[in-house]
């Protein structure tokens, strides 16, 4: 599967509302990284800010959710699984404020590809550190996850070896091995064309999949 692919096989209403979601959360990015590309006037930032709010007070307007688990109770909303695939803070497709991950699933691998806009810098022209650790932390999960075996992260190692810049295609891949019937040990590797700009080792710890389900 990749994030392209539609996860809502059988429920086309669940397709059809991540789908609307998925535009607006496009929308969302690229006004964001407009907030942070444009030198803003006084008086236009004034103006702008009216203009957001009364967005803000439509949406404001709706039903609220509280969460991931609050949205997987609804109807045609696709499994929890899907949810968080939509919603998860680090890779969302729906969320605005994540940068858009695109990836391939294997048995025990996941491959992927991201390109970190302006809105995630941190030393100049290069991605905050924080961003790296927690994709390759987030693709890491998902290649746990892949294994058939729910867990948590119980710890992460990252070793920055080159900044990893802006606006360029960033390739991610993962890897898990089992350590034994409770840990699994994941490595990945950050990298554009030749260059490594980061590489990761973690070890998850499986959890009960009904706890890790909430009951869902």
């Amino acid at each position: 599967m990749t994030a392209t692919d539609s996860p809502y096989q059988g429920d086309l209403a669940a397709q059809r509302y991540w789908s609307a979601r998925n535009k607006l959360t496009a929308a969302a990015r690229a006004l964001n990284e407009k907030l942070m590309s444009s030198d803003i006037p006084e008086e236009t930032a004034s103006a702008l800010a009216s203009l957001l709010q009364e967005q803000t007070d439509m949406l404001g307007a709706l039903p609220q959710i509280t969460g991931i688990l609050d949205m997987g109770r609804l109807e045609h909303r696709g499994s929890i699984d899907n949810v968080m695939g939509e919603l998860v803070a680090m890779a969302g497709r729906s969320n605005p404020c994540a940068p858009q991950l695109e990836w391939i699933e294997e048995s025990n691998k996941v491959s992927g590809k991201v390109i970190f806009g302006q809105a995630f810098e941190g030393p100049p022209g290069h991605t905050h550190g924080g961003w790296v650790a927690g994709i390759l932390d987030h693709i890491m999960g998902m290649t746990h996850i892949r294994t058939g075996h729910p867990g948590m992260t119980g710890g992460l190692s990252v070793r920055y070896v080159k900044p990893t810049p802006l606006n360029t295609v960033i390739h991610i891949s993962a890897e898990a091995s089992e350590l034994d019937d409770r840990r699994t040990e994941v490595r990945a590797h950050m990298h554009y064309g030749d260059i490594t700009t980061a590489t990761a080792e973690a070890i998850f710890v499986r959890i009960d999949s009904a706890k890790f389900r909430f009951g869902l």
